[in-house]
């Protein structure tokens, strides 16, 4: 049996979200219990069949998700089809693109399921779990067929669209049965944010819809931009190879090349291109990053206290000379009243908490009604903090 949560993967610091919880008695249909099973092979034969295409067609709940009893389901009535149950048991490509071809219904939520899976992180759990076997989540999508999903259900996800649709379904937000409410996130910011999610995607996303790339979103609560959110995307731990990190990070720094080129994605909209010439193809290459934009960039991000990301594109220039140190340069002397400022507030926080021991070991219980004090006006006046995003990036 496999997890009857929507595994909000974006959301970190879960547990375990591919745990026995859906049995394989529970199935509804033989295409179900293929799927809980395993059997891709037996289910690719069985698509092929009346049956088997019924099943496809069916909202018949092929896993037994929705069976009575079923308290904490979080994934809605209306993803009852075998095409969402293909996704949720990590079927590989073919099965995925099989159904899909048949039963004609995915959605952008679909897109936005898959946008929210890391399969590095997926993979990670089922390594560290001894002996996992079916009917448990036996295994995570590869690199390449992730992209080749995302791939498919973005031109699925835009057909609706090319036939005259009023809104564009890329503009659409993450409904919360996918990731938590703490997070507002159109197709495009989750894409610049999961770390498996290659450039290409992201750079198609703004093609598709460049107007998605100025849209104000929501990280854990924060208010923030799509930008901001790309310098955000996590990094592997220390434990990772260190080959492995660096082209997280070199994927990370593309996303935020891309968002920066805002005006030139501009120029592509859905009504020019066909959505076919777009995905699955040779994509250009946009314009070198110039000056300008990274003032843009600087700009938008000490307005948002984001200090790394304005580190990291200071980085940028080995030197400067000329126009740069003129445009740049009192991006530079901000940089530097900031880390001055951190590094008088921590001198402060040391001395105090070595002040504060020297209370408590030599004064005792005369300073627990001072502390009950302190904690009360700190309760009671709203202390003000600069929440960033951005940790160091090189």
């Amino acid at each position: 049996m496999i997890s009857n949560q929507a595994a909000p993967v974006l959301y970190h610091g879960v547990g375990d979200e591919d745990n026995l919880t859906v049995h394989v008695s529970d199935a509804n249909s033989l295409l179900g219990t293929h799927l809980l099973e395993g059997d891709w092979a037996d289910a690719l034969d069985y698509l092929d069949t009346p049956e088997g295409e019924q099943d496809a067609y069916a909202k018949n709940d092929p896993l037994g998700l929705f069976n009575v009893g079923n308290k904490k389901l979080t994934v809605p009535k209306s993803k009852s089809g075998a095409l969402f149950a293909s996704l949720y048991v990590r079927a590989p490509f073919p099965l995925i693109q099989k159904i899909c071809n048949i039963s004609n219904d995915a959605e952008v939520c679909d897109l936005m399921y898959t946008l929210s899976v890391i399969p590095h992180e997926e993979q990670h759990r089922l390594e560290g779990t001894q002996q996992r076997k079916i009917p448990y989540r036996s295994r995570s999508w590869t690199s390449d067929e992730y992209n080749r999903i995302l791939n498919l259900f973005l031109k699925e996800c835009m057909k609706g669209y090319e036939a005259g649709r009023s809104a564009s379904p890329l503009l659409e937000k993450c409904p919360s049965w996918i990731i938590p409410s703490a997070f507002v996130l159109t197709p495009l910011v989750m894409a610049a944010y999961n770390p498996d999610v290659p450039s290409t995607i992201l750079q198609i996303l703004c093609m598709l819809e460049p107007k998605a790339i100025g849209m104000d979103c929501k990280l854990f609560t924060v208010s923030t931009i799509p930008l901001i959110v790309a310098a955000a995307s996590p990094v592997p731990p220390v434990t990772c190879p260190i080959d492995v990190r660096d082209e997280v990070k070199r994927n990370r720094w593309d996303k935020v090349k891309l968002l920066m080129n805002k005006d030139w994605f501009e120029q592509y909209t859905v009504q020019s291109i066909s959505v076919n010439e777009v995905i699955g193809a040779a994509l250009p290459s946009p314009p070198a990053i110039v000056l300008e934009q990274m003032k843009v960039a600087c700009d938008e991000a000490m307005k948002r206290k984001e200090w790394e990301l304005v580190r990291e594109l200071l980085k940028q220039f080995d030197s400067m000379t000329g126009e740069e140190l003129l445009t740049m340069g009192p991006i530079q002397t901000a940089l530097a009243q900031h880390d001055r400022k951190v590094s008088t507030q921590l001198r402060k926080l040391e001395q105090k908490r070595s002040r504060d021991e020297w209370l408590h070991r030599n004064m005792g219980l005369v300073m627990y009604p001072v502390n009950i004090l302190v904690d009360l006006i700190y309760t009671v006046i709203p202390q003000k903090h600069d929440v960033s995003l951005v940790s160091p990036m090189s």
